[in-house]
């Protein structure tokens, strides 16, 4: 030791700057998760190094102890607040809360006092000897029982922080493994150092403060390299944990038995019961209504809660390890009970408008013919307003019934010849409004669809070039572009007003923004069904283009569109 002594303050002051480097480096991420934490675990060492270097170099005998008794109350407090960023850089901040954890604070606190009243009880170390090696004062004690406990405690917290570190290597992978491996390693020299010393199987001097220089290496590596606070774990266990326990949406975790291994808050109050006390409970049991099974996807499944009977969507997925060994169930409950009452109170309103306000409207409209062929003047031409609205209001129910009516399932999908299909559209609008509409589709052009979706998108397409402009000429073009049919239907009129085309982009009207007809929303709706695109041009007239999957294989629901 004798021509080392003066190279241990050297160090220890060098190990304090280096830590003093690295404080100032985390003045920006004080708010990251573990960080406060991490910056008390420095500023400690900081302290030992300090404090260890000043030591080594004062001969008086009752500092010498006092400074002695400062680098235990460093020791015993560093394992607790690497611990505490373990926990908190790692995510698991309910631990880091807890009052158990709090509460874990006592032990440090308790050792800390034990040390700085060492002299009155001899409790942690008895003996004290310095000496004094090339001018470099050293202390030689004999730990007592409760010392060893106090150090190895100590080491403990350290050990759990490590271990909590590198299981964010195994199981996040290469996503934080630099950072993880960097600070998970940190201790191990200064650990090591302690032990020998503590252990009495090395130098007489204490060499932990030399050990923190590799300790700091790795920790401005991990933190100025890799970006220790800007890519953490914490988030990705919070988006974990949010992904369950956050979401409204029931969630239960079962194994292949269908025995409950975790339940989501949700899912404890759409069951009624608490997690803790129906864990490894069949899931089935706890279900009142009707019967479950493991493994099976139900459309619709009621569960009875309190003299409520709610319905859910139930969606189960296989869950697999990595050898895709089966080990259970994710079972998710969607409470559909709402949209079935919207469901249901459409349907009501559907029946009403398709028979009650047709029935009425077509009353109306036969009186008002009467009273127009009858009246003369004003009088004629107010019956003739009421028939013409009459007339509007029957047509639009007539569209909306169409859309109602169109079936959307897959069975629906079929071969089209479009030019056929467009051709007897056409002739039927122009003979009804006026107007001349010009055809151009190629033979044969054919596409798999469904066919009444595809009148209604044509049909109402060119019907409002017709109703709006009269006398007006109209063209329909189609071609094949790859695996898309474009369809293209244009007008030499003024042009769809923007706020019409407004209202389609934004999805939906309000009181003071909306369009004039449904005409456009069949539209739009139609070709969202048929998994197409719809523009519209109105630079000159209007120009309306239409690109279709030429094999429309899957059909969706429109009411979802």
């Amino acid at each position: 030791m004798v021509g080392a002594v003066p190279w241990l303050a050297l160090g220890s002051f060098a190990s304090g700057v280096g830590s003093l480097y690295l404080l100032a480096q985390l003045r920006d991420h004080w708010d990251k998760p573990g960080a406060k934490w991490f910056v008390a675990t420095i500023a400690t060492i900081t302290v030992w190094c300090g404090t260890y270097g000043v030591a080594v170099l004062v001969s008086t005998p009752l500092v010498r102890r006092g400074l002695e008794a400062v680098t235990w109350v460093c020791l015993v407090w560093i394992g607790f607040f690497f611990l505490a960023f373990a926990l908190g850089y790692t995510g698991r901040t309910t631990i880091l809360e807890s009052r158990l954890f709090r509460g874990l604070a006592a032990v440090p606190a308790v050792a800390s006092l034990l040390a700085l009243t060492n002299p009155l009880h001899a409790l942690l170390w008895d003996g004290v000897r310095l000496t004094t090696v090339d001018g470099a004062s050293l202390v030689q004690y004999t730990f007592q029982p409760l010392g060893y406990v106090v150090v190895f405690v100590a080491m403990l917290f350290v050990v759990f922080g490590t271990v909590l570190v590198f299981d964010t290597v195994i199981s996040y992978g290469p996503l934080y493994r630099r950072e993880a491996i960097a600070v998970g390693l940190s201790p191990v020299p200064p650990g090591l150092a302690v032990l020998v010393w503590a252990l009495g199987i090395g130098p007489t001097a204490n060499l932990t403060t030399l050990a923190f220089l590799p300790h700091i290496a790795l920790d401005a590596y991990a933190f100025v390299r890799s970006d220790m606070f800007e890519f953490h774990p914490a988030t990705r266990r919070a988006g974990e944990r949010a992904a369950i326990d956050d979401i409204a949406t029931p969630v239960a975790i079962v194994d292949v038995d269908g025995r409950i291994v975790n339940l989501n808050p949700a899912a404890e109050r759409m069951l009624a019961v608490e997690k803790r006390s129906v864990l490894t409970d069949p899931l089935d049991g706890l279900l009142v209504g009707e019967a479950f099974a493991v493994g099976e996807a139900y459309d619709r499944f009621a569960v009875e809660n309190g003299g409520r009977r709610d319905v859910y969507k139930v969606q189960q997925t296989e869950l697999r390890d990595e050898s895709d060994t089966h080990l259970g169930y994710t079972v998710v409950f969607q409470d559909i009970t709402d949209e079935i009452q919207r469901e249901r109170r459409l349907e009501v309103l559907n029946r009403f408008l398709r028979h009650n306000v047709r029935n009425e409207s077509v009353v109306i409209q036969a009186r008002a013919e009467l009273l127009a062929a009858e009246l003369d003047g004003d009088e004629a031409d107010h019956a003739a307003t009421i028939e013409r609205a009459v007339d509007r209001l029957v047509e639009s129910g007539d569209k909306a019934r169409t859309l109602s009516e169109a079936s959307v399932d897959a069975d629906d999908v079929e071969p089209v010849d479009l030019r056929e299909r467009v051709a007897d559209v056409t002739s039927a609008l122009a003979e009804e409004y006026g107007g001349t509409v010009d055809v151009d589709v190629p033979a044969a052009l054919t596409l798999r669809t469904q066919p009444v979706l595809l009148g209604v998108v044509v049909t109402n397409l060119v019907e409002n070039a017709l109703q709006h402009v009269p006398g007006a000429a109209v063209s329909v073009s189609a071609h094949a572009d790859g695996d898309d049919v474009v369809l293209t239907v244009a007008d030499d009129g003024p042009g769809v007003p923007d706020h019409e085309l407004s209202v389609l982009a934004r999805g939906r009207e309000t009181d003071l923004d909306h369009g004039s007809g449904i005409g456009l929303w069949l539209v739009h709706w139609a070709v969202q069904t048929l998994e197409g695109d719809l523009d519209f041009d109105t630079s000159d007239g209007t120009t309306v283009t239409v690109r279709l999957p030429r094999d429309r294989a899957v059909a969706s629901d429109p009411a979802a569109a």
